[in-house]
C-alpha cells in the first residue's frame, strides 16, 4: 500500500535525535540509537546543521519543547527515542503535518507521519527460550517478568527442544524473597525485567555458578556491567543499526519508512524481526556447536515465517 519512498517532505532534508532520559552513556536505547546514527552520518556524509542530537530532562514539558523547535527549524525527520516520547509524538506530529516522526521501540501511534519502529519481542523470547532447554542440566529453567506473551513465547522455544524441559514462571516485580526461592530449583534463566539489576545482582550473589541468565540489550542498560559477565549466558538483543539507517536513508531520498503494521489503526512504521535483523542472539560466552546448530535451524524457521 505504501512504500518506504513515498514522498512526504518537500524541505531539504535534515535528520534529528531527540534522547530519552539519560543521554549518551545509559547503556541502553540512546547509546544504541547514538551509535546507528554515526555509522549512519558516515555512509551519508551527514554533518552539523543537518543532523542534530538533543536530550531530555524526561519531563512532558522539556520533550514537548525540544521537538517543537525541532521540527519549527526545519527538520524534516526527528527521531525520538522510546515510548516516553509517545504523548509528544503524537501531539506534535498533528502540529507539522509536514514533519516525518519516528518513534524507536514504540507501535501505539496512528498517524501517516509517525514511522513506529517496532521489534518483535516474542521472537527473541522464543529464541531465549530454545537456548534455555539445550544449556539447561537440570532440565528446569525459568521466565522471570511480568509480560504473559512473552512467557507463552518462551515456553514455545522450550517446547521446540524438549518437553521434558520444565518452565518455571517467576512474576517480577514481587518480593525479592519469593524469587530468591523459586530460583533454587533452575540453572537458567531468562530476565525481561529492566527496572534495575536486582535479579542479576541477586543471582551474582547467591547463585554465581549455578544458574546463568539469558538478558535483553539495549533494554537492560546494566546487562553490559563487567561485574555481571560471569552469571550471563547470552542476550537477546534488538538491533538499531539498520532502523537508523533505514529512516535516515529515506528522508534523504524525501520520503518515509512507512509500511503497514496495523490497517485498522492507521498505524505505519517498520516492523524489525529475526529475518531483517532486528532481532539477534549475543553470546557471551563460546557456544557448543550442537547449540549453534539447533538455534540456526530455529532462525531459519522463523524467517520462513515471517
Amino acid at each position: 500500500l505504501f512504500s518506504p519512498s513515498t514522498p512526504v517532505i518537500a524541505a531539504e532534508p535534515k535528520v534529528a535525535i531527540a534522547y530519552d532520559i539519560g543521554f549518551l552513556g545509559d547503556n541502553s536505547f540512546n547509546d544504541a540509537v547514538h551509535l546507528a546514527l554515526r555509522a549512519a552520518k558516515k555512509k551519508y556524509g551527514l554533518v552539523e546543521p543537518f543532523v542534530r542530537e538533543v536530550p531530555t530532562n524526561g519531563t512532558a514539558v522539556d520533550r514537548l519543547t525540544r521537538l517543537r523547535f525541532l521540527a519549527k527549524s526545519g527538520y524534516t525527520l526527528i527521531i525520538a527515542v522510546g515510548p516516553g516520547y509517545r504523548e509528544t509524538v503524537r501531539r506534535v506530529s498533528m502540529e507539522y503535518t509536514e514533519t516525518q516522526f519516528a518513534l524507536i521501540n514504540d507501535k501505539e501511534l496512528g498517524q501517516l507521519n509517525i514511522s513506529n519502529v517496532f521489534f518483535r519481542e516474542d521472537q527473541g523470547a522464543y529464541l531465549a527460550g530454545v537456548l534455555a532447554a539445550l544449556q539447561s542440566k537440570r532440565k528446569s529453567v525459568a521466565f522471570i517478568g511480568s509480560e504473559p506473551e512473552l512467557l507463552d513465547s518462551f515456553r514455545s522455544g522450550v517446547r521446540a527442544v524438549s518437553k521434558k524441559v520444565r518452565v518455571i514462571n517467576i512474576s517480577y516485580p514481587d518480593e525479592i524473597s519469593e524469587v530468591s526461592a523459586r530460583l533454587e530449583a533452575v540453572d537458567i534463566a531468562y530476565s525481561t525485567w529492566d527496572g534495575d539489576a536486582s535479579i542479576l545482582s541477586l543471582i551474582l550473589e547467591k547463585y554465581r555458578g549455578k544458574v546463568r541468565v539469558i538478558v535483553e540489550t539495549p533494554d537492560q542498560y546494566f546487562a553490559t556491567l563487567t561485574n555481571l559477565s560471569p552469571i550471563i549466558l547470552a542476550s537477546i538483543n534488538k538491533s538499531l543499526t539498520k532502523p537508523i539507517n533505514q529512516l535516515v536513508k529515506a528522508a534523504l531520498a524525501d520520503g518515509a519508512v512507512i509500511d503497514v503494521l496495523d490497517e485498522n489503526s492507521g498505524i505505519y512504521g517498520r516492523e524489525f524481526n529475526v529475518k531483517n535483523g532486528g532481532i539477534t542472539v549475543n553470546f557471551n560466552k563460546k557456544m557448543d556447536t550442537s547449540t549453534l546448530n539447533r538455534l540456526k535451524i530455529e532462525i531459519a524457521k522463523l524467517r520462513k515465517s515471517a
